[in-house]
């Protein structure tokens, strides 16, 4: 079986006087295990080399490189002014290792859902995924894939809750849990595709205007649920969104 490097991730505030987000991703596996030591505390030079068992050319050569791109920095040791001490400059935001990579059964996700509905913490939940979401984008990281697959699962358990043969009382039960549980205003255009509105969306009304369609989570809810009404896969978008500057989010449902 081939092994690959691990990964890591760095928000790093200090490479540029701009005020933009920088991120800067750590793939040489020498400099992966020194910024793994400095992200657990900081350590003088001796010590990296020691921990690291390189020598202290490569040591040296692999922490110039990461005190040029502002990821990490030193100060004087103040037991002894002739060591450096070294230490994390920058935000240590996550790692990939596919080495390490387990995987998940495939229910265990649902049994997860599960929970939070026995408890009835399912706007807990929302709030959580909701909260994460935003704390990411203000790193300007893009998990909208991941968000509406978590929107997929919940709309999977709300469907038995919300069912109904007739469309109409289906599209009802929809806007009422929404409207109960303060995720919005919904209201329906059915014909050759479904367009439905949120007004008050949950995901975007308070957010800053970032210029694309934000609602990954309500996206996956919609999807799934129509997705499980009419038994076939339709295709979702967002084509209005409070964070394109709209006034209301659209959704149109179509064949996939």
């Amino acid at each position: 079986m081939t092994t690959s490097n691990p990964i890591q991730i760095i928000l790093n505030e200090h490479k540029t006087n701009l005020p933009i987000v920088d991120i800067d991703i750590i793939k040489s596996p020498m400099k992966y295990e020194i910024l793994d030591l400095l992200r657990h505390d900081e350590m003088n030079f001796e010590d990296i080399v020691e921990n690291t068992s390189k020598s202290k050319a490569s040591v040296s050569m692999h922490l110039g490189d990461l005190r040029k791109e502002g990821i990490v920095n030193y100060k004087a040791d103040p037991s002894d002014n002739r060591k450096k001490i070294f230490y994390l400059n920058a935000d240590f935001l996550g790692s990939i290792d596919s080495n390490k990579i387990k995987t998940v059964e495939k229910d265990q996700t649902k049994l997860l859902i599960d929970e939070f509905k026995e408890k009835g913490d399912i706007n807990y939940l929302l709030l959580l995924t909701h909260t994460f979401k935003t704390l990411l984008m203000e790193f300007g990281m893009d998990i909208s894939p991941v968000l509406q697959k978590t929107g997929n699962y919940i709309g999977e358990y709300l469907y038995s809750q919300l069912k109904d043969e007739d469309l109409d009382t289906f599209m009802d039960n929809i806007s009422r849990y929404w409207l109960d549980n303060n995720l919005g205003k919904l209201s329906f255009k059915t014909g050759n595709n479904i367009e439905i509105t949120c007004v008050d969306c949950f995901e975007s009304k308070d957010l800053p205007k970032f210029g694309t369609p934000v609602c990954n989570i309500e996206k996956g809810m919609l999807e799934k649920l129509f997705n499980m009404y009419f038994d076939f896969d339709l295709k979702i978008e967002e084509i209005m969104c409070y964070a394109m500057g709209d006034e209301k989010c659209v959704y149109e449902l179509q064949p996939a």
